[in-house]
């Protein structure tokens, strides 16, 4: 590296040295390029499957988006639209890839332009010039071999400074050390800024320009600080946690994954190709982000409702699945066999957020490999901040969620998402209790953004001696746990045991409440004592779900267990008219118009019981019935309010019924529930409650061979 260092802007350069054996050790000045994602465009899958579908569609998108720029000026400084700097380097980006697949002058020319320009362009936000970098890293990549040496110095100063000022830019200069932005910006730049890296790695600044940083601080920033370590910021952790789960590799944020995952699969390919390295393996919580899908979506393959996520397919896995080992493959195979181009949700929509021009280079020939289901079905982790109860790999098979948050992610949109220790509940090929999401669509005042407690199947708390105000949002006096903000988590949830076992699964997982969400969702209300509240659930022979809700206060509260009985048959929202889940709801045995409520209207039904039945159809077009048995029987509440479901867009965010079961003032309850669901020609299993001496209660539950009590 000594000697490297001296040499300055010849391409080759070659220094003899002789050692006392007479033996001659030759270096090379300059790397040679491409590098980064191919050293010969002949290898990648994307040229040697050109005649085969999707290789030629893609192939065919790039010449077409090269040609859309072989008429722009990149040394106008005001284009008419698309002059970010983000754009122009999407642009460069697409001319020299079309270069090196069709080697015609004309790209290369423009693309060169393109580079010798990359300084020119609006920059409204620190974010385009990230972008920029691994656009222009990549551009410059691919057509290096055929620059001059004079331009290959312009150009490589250039793309310095730009590195430069972007790993700057991370930190704004060191004086935001406490900053952290993660989806919207650093979990975007980080990879660009290591692209940027390797894309120089061999530059040694030998015009003497100013610069701050060079080339191993930018490749750090996709390595040690992304992953290990984050020297940039003050929390001495690494980058990756304030958007990822690191145990389970689940995104924080839910759908923002889509914000940074292109740049993900980008930076995840050029490390592991241009270092002979599988960075899913030298940083296995790489590997767990890119496959979380596989665990967390629902039996139909679509994506789950926590936080902003809606149930959407999510299928950038083609731009990864080359680094994956064959079982792996094989399992990732399977999941995109069932969501690429599914319709089943037609108000739904289909994400996947690898590039073209990745695709067309890493994603390969794989219709060799047998498509298999994982060994495993759930997956439950005591380190995880998001539990997953499955029962097969079938489409209507059993699953449950539970959110078990214990990361501080410096983002209001998952630390203050109120939705501690609440559940999702599918079955028989339907969501039959979901969270409302990320209600975003329905005009202002009603666009809740889904972060109030009447918006999760959890629990709320009232407050029988100072009754909390009647909440503008719920109509309700019951408020739900307040998780967090960006400050910090107020409610962590401690996951005390987990059971895996033949023939039990279950989960222990517990918090201490002391703050719940005042009327609106940022501001939060100190309780006059704490709860200690733990959530227990339990699936025996992968048969039923039990749920153990206990509450131990030193003051009387009156607690609600909330319950959102829903379906992924829906009539859409449209213009005027705002639409709904299909469902009959039964309280006690007697139908209950829940849909002719007036909207957000807690509304007392009058009957105490134990028993509440949800009947449906599944989007297949069977008739499902849901029957939730719980004890002490319990006030039941029902109001009419909104959620998302069956989609992402406002066609999906339609009314639901809220089913509040009540009870208290009391210092502690221990509530059990069942949830059981079945088709319409299946035995229902037969739930009833069992007297008990002193406190508590219980519940026995038969079926065909076998009675749990």
């Amino acid at each position: 590296p000594d000697i490297l260092s001296t040499i300055a802007a010849k391409k080759y350069l070659t220094f003899t040295i002789i050692l006392t054996m007479s033996i001659f050790i030759s270096f090379s000045a300059a790397a040679s390029h491409p590098n980064l994602i191919f050293s010969d465009i002949t290898d990648v899958p994307g040229y040697q499957f050109s005649s085969s579908a999707p290789w030629n569609s893609w192939e065919v998108t790039i010449i077409n988006s090269a040609d859309a720029s072989l008429s722009r000026d990149f040394s106008n400084p005001k284009w008419a639209t698309h002059n970010r700097v983000s754009y122009r380097s999407g642009f460069a980006g697409d001319l020299a890839l079309a270069y090196q697949i069709t080697k015609e002058q004309k790209y290369f020319d423009q693309a060169r332009q393109a580079l010798l320009n990359l300084d020119v362009g609006d920059i409204p936000y620190k974010m385009d010039r990230s972008t920029s970098l691994g656009g222009y890293s990549l551009a410059y990549d691919w057509i290096q071999p055929d620059l001059t040496s004079t331009d290959d110095t312009i150009i490589r100063d250039k793309l310095a400074i730009l590195a430069d000022q972007t790993y700057r830019d991370l930190n704004y200069d060191g004086t935001r050390t406490d900053y952290i932005a993660f989806v919207d910006y650093h979990g975007q730049a980080y990879p660009s800024v290591a692209i940027g890296g390797l894309a120089l790695e061999d530059y040694t600044n030998p015009n003497a320009i100013s610069l701050s940083s060079g080339p191993e601080d930018w490749t750090k920033a996709g390595t040690d600080y992304l992953f290990v370590n984050d020297k940039l910021h003050k929390y001495n952790k690494p980058l990756i946690s304030f958007g990822f789960d690191e145990e389970s590799g689940k995104c924080l944020s839910g759908a923002y994954k889509n914000y940074v995952i292109d740049d993900l699969l980008w930076w995840f390919q050029v490390y592991s190709i241009h270092n002979d390295r599988n960075i899913l393996e030298d940083y296995p919580a790489a590997k767990k982000i890119v496959t979380s899908e596989l665990w967390e979506t629902l039996p139909n393959g679509y994506m789950n409702n926590y936080v902003t996520s809606g149930n959407t397919l999510e299928t950038y896995h083609r731009g990864i699945i080359s680094l994956l080992n064959d079982q792996e493959k094989a399992e990732v195979l399977r999941y995109l066999d069932q969501t690429k181009g599914n319709n089943l949700l037609p108000y739904s929509k289909e994400v996947d957020q690898a590039s073209t021009k990745l695709l067309y280079c890493v994603y390969g020939n794989y219709n060799s490999i047998s498509r298999e289901s994982p060994e495993w079905t759930s997956h439950l982790d005591e380190d995880s901040m998001y539990q997953v109860f499955r029962g097969d790999w079938e489409e209507d098979s059993d699953w449950l969620s539970l959110v078990t948050f214990n990361v501080e992610t410096k983002s209001n949109r998952d630390m203050a998402h109120h939705d501690q220790l609440s559940i999702e509940y599918y079955g028989k090929g339907d969501l039959l209790l979901a969270d409302a999401g990320e209600t975003k669509y329905l005009p202002s005042p009603d666009n809740f953004y889904g972060q109030y407690g009447i918006h999760h199947n959890g629990i709320e708390i009232e407050d029988p001696r100072t009754p909390f105000i009647e909440s503008v949002r719920t109509d309700s006096q019951a408020r739900g746990v307040y998780k967090g903000n960006t400050n910090g988590i107020d409610t962590p949830a401690t996951i005390e045991t987990v059971i895996d076992t033949p023939w039990m699964e279950g989960i222990v997982a517990s918090d201490t409440i002391t703050t719940v969400i005042e009327d609106y969702w940022a501001d939060k209300k100190t309780l006059t004592s704490p709860i200690d509240y733990s959530r227990t659930i339990l699936y025996p022979e992968g048969d039923y779900f039990v749920i153990f809700d206990r509450f131990d206060g030193t003051e009387e509260w009156t607690y609600r267990n909330v319950f959102r009985p829903t379906s992924l048959s829906i009539t859409p929202t449209q213009t005027g008219a705002i639409g709904n889940v299909h469902g009959d709801l039964s309280v006690d045995g007697t139908p209950y118009n829940w849909l002719s409520l007036a909207y957000k209207d807690e509304t007392k039904t009058g009957i105490t019981t134990s028993s509440l039945k949800w009947d449906t159809t599944n989007p297949y077009g069977e008739k499902v019935n849901l029957n939730i048995y719980s004890v002490p029987a319990s006030e039941v509440i029902v109001t009419k309010h909104t959620t998302r479901i069956a989609g992402y867009g406002k066609e999906a965010e339609v009314y639901a019924p809220i089913v509040y079961l009540k009870d208290g003032p009391e210092k502690d309850l221990y509530r059990i529930t069942v949830l059981t669901s079945k088709y319409l020609n299946e035995v229902q299993k037969n739930v009833e409650e069992i007297p008990v001496s002193g406190n508590g209660n219980a519940i026995q539950v038969s079926a065909t061979g076998n009675t749990d009590t």
